[in-house]
């Protein structure tokens, strides 16, 4: 029998090291009268996010836990590089700064003393102040919920991993345009640079930390 060579990560949840980054939650990718829905693109995979992001976000309020949004936009073409180009339904408008469409879904209720992160590129990672927001509050582990899984999310994670932080995402908590996808990276991210849990599992984990 071949040896493995990934083994899978079990790291714990650890008061005053854990935060959450939630990604790209924003009405453009969520909302039925969003680019994304708009353009006859299926967001049902995405929208499955809503109700289990909810119920951890109010979990992680009770237990003091930081949360922190992303927000994915340009000004317009000229600074949305290649990422652009690959999608023609954003070249006439969408995920742009200072839009309805660009806002976080009212319905996750983010709150003024949450952390905000912008982001032009896929990763949260690539020049924005995420690493010194999750340095600032002695992170350690961090928690990844959002869209679009074999897209952002990947991306953050890996680079999460490359800045020595423990990523573990939240799968009932992500989703993406093309669902045939959705397991694959999910596996990849299990099998090479993170850990992957259930929303369920993470509550239970949760519910050791004292109440805020």
């Amino acid at each position: 029998m071949s040896t493995q060579p990934f083994g899978h990560a079990s790291w714990p949840l650890e008061v005053g090291k854990t935060a959450v980054v939630n990604i790209d939650l924003q009405n453009d990718f969520l909302h039925p009268e969003g680019i994304y829905g708009k353009s006859d693109i299926d967001i049902s995979h995405m929208r499955r996010t809503i109700e289990p992001t909810k119920r951890l976000m109010d979990e992680l309020r009770r237990r003091g836990v930081p949360i922190i949004w992303t927000r994915h936009g340009t000004k317009n073409l000229v600074d949305g590089g290649p990422f652009m180009e690959l999608r023609p339904h954003l070249r006439e408008g969408g995920l742009r700064q200072n839009t309805w469409g660009y806002e976080l879904l009212d319905d996750l209720a983010p709150e003024a003393e949450d952390w905000y992160v912008e982001k032009t590129r896929l990763s949260a990672f690539f020049q924005t102040n995420l690493e010194m927001v999750l340095r600032s509050l002695k992170t350690e582990t961090v928690l990844i919920t959002g869209v679009l899984t074999n897209q952002c999310v990947g991306a953050t994670t890996k680079d999460a991993m490359f800045r020595d932080f423990k990523p573990i995402v939240v799968e009932d908590c992500t989703g993406t345009t093309m669902p045939h996808l959705h397991d694959p990276i999910i596996e990849c991210i299990r099998n090479g640079w993170g850990s992957v849990r259930s929303l369920d599992k993470v509550i239970q984990e949760l519910g050791l930390f004292p109440q805020a």
